[in-house]
Formats: structure tokens, C-alpha cells, sequence
């Protein structure tokens, strides 16, 4: 490993001025303390699940001819069933606080098995992309049919359409968030 001693922390030695090298392990050994080290960890988790929140959500929203009100009362019906449909305002934002939630889940798994796995660390494009298709399964596949939301027949032009926006909206940001944030210096 290419280290460099700074102070009380060890700082990457691509990350000291006039460094010419490009590795960058995971910062596994900083001396920093735990507590720190988790809220830097659920940060970082945090805002990748705002991005995905942000570009999944729109493309959603784009999807039903700008209707947001009826992709959050989808949303919200996986755990008022029907009833969520029939109602208001607090359906729709009952929709987006899960989404929310949903949103970040999927970043912080992420962020739990990048630094032990390396395969994750590796091309970072092709990471996200696979990690989407990941998502987008077990969504369709296990948590909509365990929830109460009404599930649509799953065609080829459907799936395809749903998987790339999994790859791009979900995957790609969860990763190069992941992959900027292991590698930023510790604070």
C-alpha cells in the first residue's frame, strides 16, 4: 500500500500534493474513531440515497405523465393497500417518506458491502449498472409481492424500461457516490 504519515491520520499518498499515483485503497486503517467513522459512513450512505431518492422519483414521476400524486400513493399503498389510492395527501406523503427510506436502504447496503468486497470496488460504471439490475429484481420479484401494493404484469418492454432506469437512477449514483466517498481523505 502506498501510505504517507500525516499528523495522527494516514492520508493516501495519491492524495498528498505532487502524489503521481492513482491508487486509492478503502481507508479501513484511518485512526480516526469509530463514532466518527459511522457518521462519515451513514453520511455518505445518506447522500447517495438522496440522489437516488431525487433521480428515481423523477423518472417515476416522468414515467406517469407527471403525475406524482399517483406514484406515491403506489408508493404508500405497499403498506395501506387499496386504501391509499381512495385518499389524500397523507398517502402521498406517506409514498415519499418510504420511497425515502427505500431510497436509502439500498445506499447503505451498498455502502456495507463495498469496503468488503473488492469486486464492488473494481469498475465502478459497470458495478452500478449491475447493482440496478440487483435492485430492480429483488423489488419486483420479493418486496412488491410481500407488500400490499398491486403488482402490474411484468412484459419485456416494462422490464427493460425499468431495469435501465434501475441502472442509471439507483445503481450508477449508489456506486460513484460509494466509489467517491471511500476515497475522499478523512476529515
Amino acid at each position: 500500500m502506498i501510505w504517507q504519515e500525516s499528523s495522527k491520520l494516514q492520508i493516501p499518498a495519491y492524495h498528498q500534493p505532487g502524489s503521481k499515483s492513482t491508487y486509492s485503497p478503502i481507508h479501513e486503517s484511518m485512526t480516526t474513531s469509530d463514532s466518527v467513522q459511522t457518521t462519515r459512513f451513514i453520511t455518505g450512505a445518506l447522500y447517495a440515497g438522496l440522489l437516488v431518492f431525487l433521480l428515481d422519483g423523477t423518472a417515476a414521476v416522468i414515467q406517469t405523465d407527471f403525475r406524482a400524486d399517483r406514484v406515491f400513493k403506489y408508493v404508500a399503498s405497499a403498506v395501506a393497500g387499496n386504501a391509499a389510492f381512495a385518499g389524500g395527501g397523507v398517502f402521498i406523503v406517506l409514498g415519499l417518506i418510504l420511497h425515502l427510506l427505500v431510497s436509502f436502504g439500498w445506499s447503505l447496503i451498498f455502502f456495507l458491502l463495498y469496503p468488503k468486497l473488492p469486486l464492488l470496488q473494481g469498475n465502478r460504471w459497470l458495478t452500478g449498472c449491475l447493482y440496478g439490475i440487483v435492485v430492480w429484481a429483488f423489488m419486483r420479484f420479493i418486496i412488491v409481492p410481500l407488500s400490499l401494493a398491486p403488482q402490474g404484469a411484468l412484459t419485456l418492454q416494462a422490464a427493460l424500461t425499468a431495469i435501465a432506469i434501475h441502472m442509471v437512477c439507483v445503481g450508477l449514483p449508489i456506486s460513484l457516490t460509494a466509489w467517491y466517498w471511500f476515497r475522499r481523505p478523512q476529515a
